[in-house]
């Protein structure tokens, strides 16, 4: 018997999800304004931002009274309506060196190899030999940045539709540490929503009107 179109169309799937502890106290200053000048802002937005970000020092109090202040060297400010502009610039020298990596996963017609959202980031790849480049990228990239990220966080999902089993074992490195690896029936949780293979969601909603 002949198989259907579907499952011809069937191809593999690579998937990685990586999180970035503390990402937005992570970015050094000198990144941020090296990266505004790349990007060919004028030079009286970077002359403003410069002067946002110099001697920044913070104190701390204690039982002993008031510490000497102490300069910090990276991190956008806290409740500054220019940090989530700032820190989107200063991110797009990372993402464009993932991007230009190999491997790109045709997904409903749009070629796809990035997405993010604040710190988390999803890359996704046809084969998990273009994962592992990729991953080899990034972590060169996140390292040149000054990012770390949190490997017990990190999870990796391969997946080919052409085999009876559909999950295929893969061992995938970021910043030289291996991480989590998704079997069937296991989850990993992006922003509290469950993704997996072959998985079973019980959601349960309840009624609080009287």
């Amino acid at each position: 018997m002949a198989l259907d179109n579907t499952w011809r169309t069937r191809k593999q799937c690579a998937v990685v999800w990586l999180d970035i502890p503390n990402t937005f106290g992570s970015v050094p200053h000198h990144h941020i304004l090296g990266t505004l000048r790349e990007l060919g802002l004028p030079e009286d937005i970077i002359d403003l931002v410069q002067e946002l970000y110099n001697s920044c020092t913070i104190t701390i109090q204690s039982t002993k009274g008031e510490t000497d202040k102490i300069s910090i060297q990276s991190g956008v400010r806290q409740d500054c309506p220019l940090s989530p502009i700032i820190f989107n610039l200063a991110m797009q020298p990372f993402l464009q060196a993932v991007v230009g990596g190999c491997g790109r996963l045709n997904l409903y017609d749009q070629k796809l190899s990035i997405l993010t959202y604040a710190n988390n980031l999803i890359l996704l790849t046809n084969t998990a030999a273009q994962m592992q480049q990729m991953l080899d990228v990034t972590s060169e990239a996140a390292r040149w940045m000054g990012l770390c990220f949190s490997v017990a966080k990190c999870t990796s999902l391969f997946i080919d539709g052409r085999k009876k089993s559909h999950i295929l074992e893969s061992t995938l490195t970021i910043q030289g540490q291996a991480m989590r690896h998704l079997h069937d029936g296991k989850v990993y949780c992006h922003f509290g929503m469950p993704t997996g293979h072959q998985t079973t969601f019980i959601f349960i909603s309840r009624d609080y009107r009287r």
